[in-house]
């Protein structure tokens, strides 16, 4: 059964739901993403294996097939990232989280090679999608805190690399919020 993890999308000014899903089968090794995604969104199989590998996870050797659903609407960006990194590990239980923990969060960030979180564009109406889902905890990059803090009704985490989220969901790691720069309070 496919891993199921909720990420966001926007379509003109309004965020929604994208269901990614992420399923290995065994067969020539190669990642395929569908569900109508543009350029950012195909090059995100680089950085997904990069920032897998970087972060010490093995990438596994199998037919890596990952949907953006809805299917017939068409997406951007390369905030996917994240939610494909964590639905690759669960699926290939390198990160053991229950489906029950795992349904009550969302994901949005992009990665670099080195496994870091780099900030997105848009979270804002993403975040209000996310709460508007029923999603509890939503997990950004760390810069991207303080906009997604605006929405009301959801809790925010932050987060600068995969490893950190992946030991979160995992329970390893309790949340500290990250301290807040001179710079950030205007």
């Amino acid at each position: 059964m496919a891993i199921v993890i909720n990420s966001f999308a926007i379509a003109g000014i309004d965020g929604y739901q994208v269901e990614v899903e992420t399923v290995t089968m065994y067969g020539q090794p190669s990642i395929t993403i569908v569900g109508l995604g543009d350029a950012a969104i195909k090059e995100s199989r680089q950085r997904l294996e990069a920032a897998i590998n970087f972060a010490r996870y093995e990438f596994p050797k199998m037919k890596i097939a990952i949907n953006l659903a809805p299917g017939d609407i068409k997406k951007s960006g390369s905030h996917f990232d994240l939610s494909m990194a964590v639905g690759l590990l669960i699926e290939t239980s390198q990160a053991l989280v229950d489906k029950d923990t795992l349904s009550r969060y969302g994901f949005i960030g992009e990665l670099s090679f080195n496994a870091f979180l780099r900030p997105c564009g848009g979270v804002l109406p993403m975040a209000i999608a996310a709460r508007d889902a029923g999603i509890e905890k939503l997990i950004v990059p760390v810069e991207n805190i303080r906009e997604a803090s605006l929405v009301q009704g959801i809790e925010v985490f932050g987060f600068s690399e995969l490893k950190s989220v992946v030991a979160h969901l995992e329970g390893k790691e309790s949340y500290v919020a990250p301290v807040a720069k001179a710079g950030d309070l205007h």
